[in-house]
């Protein structure tokens, strides 16, 4: 997701990896897919473009994506907190459930360190990522590794949430296969604390990853730790690195104001392909928005997707009807703040972007991989599924009208990219 700044689309971050579809997880196992997610638009970010907000949600790799609303919150709150969305990446239900967290005057831990014993307090201080974890051959595994943390005072009771600012290099269907058949198992980041009795317990078995790209995660462990707990840890095998980690004892009672933000037009075109730009750790990818490919290395699954032009009327409720696009689409959204309250002095106002949909990877140990069908829904019993989607009049008639752009699958990939000389574009 790109927003603009003022001078071009700045990268915001991906979604929508949660809402995954149809990954292998173990012998006649797949995931669970979260559709809902929420992201932060920091008010440093987002500027006006011709008196609306104006956000870019592109497809660049080798994905079908079904989106099936969007939507923009203003968050209204007095200057003295931060907020942030209740989000991670949990491997199965309960999911996060929407929430704003409030921050006022979190602090570093007292003390960091890695299962090698090595300090992390510089890097925190820095926002320098850090992840000193021997990689396996398994796409997105790591050996076990562990993160230490003093929290400074000891825990009484009361709030307690992590605020940790992070990224993932996703783990793929092929690679947790392999990894299977190597008796290497994902590990989800779990959270022990160092009980009085110098015993590690376990207080939370799936604190989450960061869903991706960069974000900040809110692990809340309030109510979790035993009384006069100083130093928690976290394991997991997964390759999750972190540049800053904040502790936040926080109640969260704070006064605020939630505005949906009217979304007035939305148009999917094909873009192509924005140069990409791999930064340290991998997996942070950065990507230029307007220095652009008509081709790339990819492929589009077979089937029917959504035909180019408006496509405002799906996107704004759940409802089913997916917006269907795939490598080098892109939905171009435009909100209108136009109506939107004025903000109360002394208080600020920052953006959660919601988007409601899923995703399926074209990889060979994926559940239909290689076809856009069969669609997901809301109500699907898993994926594949053995009911059927909505076949009924309102979604049979979705089905004709906008679901007509046919891919066979055969087509020619470009293999390569195609940069034009870097320039400046309106779009």
């Amino acid at each position: 997701m790109f927003v603009w700044d003022g001078r071009h689309y700045e990268l915001v971050g991906d979604m929508i990896g949660a809402g995954v579809v149809g990954h292998w997880v173990g012998p006649h196992e797949r995931n669970v897919p979260r559709p809902e997610e929420y992201i932060k638009v920091d008010r440093e970010t987002i500027h006006l473009k011709d008196g609306k907000l104006s956000f870019r949600l592109m497809e660049p790799m080798e994905e079908a994506v079904y989106l099936d609303q969007v939507k923009l919150l203003a968050v209204d709150h007095p200057a003295g907190f931060d907020v942030y969305p209740n989000e991670y990446f949990a491997s199965n239900p309960p999911f996060p459930a929407f929430r704003v967290i409030q921050s006022r005057a979190a602090q570093l831990p007292a003390a960091a360190q890695d299962e090698h014993g090595h300090d992390l307090m510089p890097h925190l201080r820095a926002h320098q990522y850090f992840g000193d974890f021997e990689l396996l051959p398994f796409h997105g595994f790591t050996k076990t590794h562990s993160l230490e943390l003093d929290l400074g005072e000891p825990y009484r009771g009361g709030p307690l949430v992590l605020l940790m600012h992070g990224e993932t290099e996703y783990f793929t269907a092929t690679s947790v296969y392999a990894a299977h058949q190597a008796k290497v198992e994902a590990i989800a980041p779990y959270v022990e604390a160092l009980d009085g009795n110098g015993r590690w317990v376990r207080v939370l078995d799936d604190m989450g990853f960061p869903a991706g790209g960069p974000r900040t995660m809110t692990p809340d462990l309030t109510g979790k730790l035993p009384i006069g707990t100083r130093r928690v840890r976290i394991i997991t095998n997964l390759q999750v690195y972190w540049d800053s980690i904040l502790i936040d004892r926080s109640t969260q009672d704070g006064k605020l104001r939630l505005t949906p933000v009217p979304l007035e037009t939305a148009n999917l075109a094909f873009y192509g392909h924005p140069r990409q730009i791999e930064g340290e750790p991998r997996g942070n990818v950065k990507y230029v928005y307007e220095e652009v490919s008509p081709t790339g290395p990819f492929a589009r699954q077979a089937g029917d997707y959504t035909r180019y032009g408006d496509v405002l009327p799906l996107l704004t409720s759940v409802d089913d009807r997916l917006v269907v696009f795939g490598t080098g689409d892109e939905i171009a959204l435009e909100f209108n703040p136009a109506k939107l309250p004025a903000v109360p002095p002394g208080w600020t106002r920052d953006y959660f972007f919601l988007v409601s949909g899923y995703e399926k990877d074209m990889d060979f140990y994926a559940a239909d991989g290689f076809t856009v069908d069969p669609l997901p829904f809301k109500a699907m019993s898993g994926y594949p599924y053995r009911e059927s989607y909505p076949l009924d009049g309102k979604h049979l008639d979705y089905l004709l009208e906008y679901n007509t752009r046919h891919v066979s699958g055969n087509e020619e990939p470009g293999y390569a990219y195609q940069y034009p000389p870097a320039k400046s574009q309106k779009h």
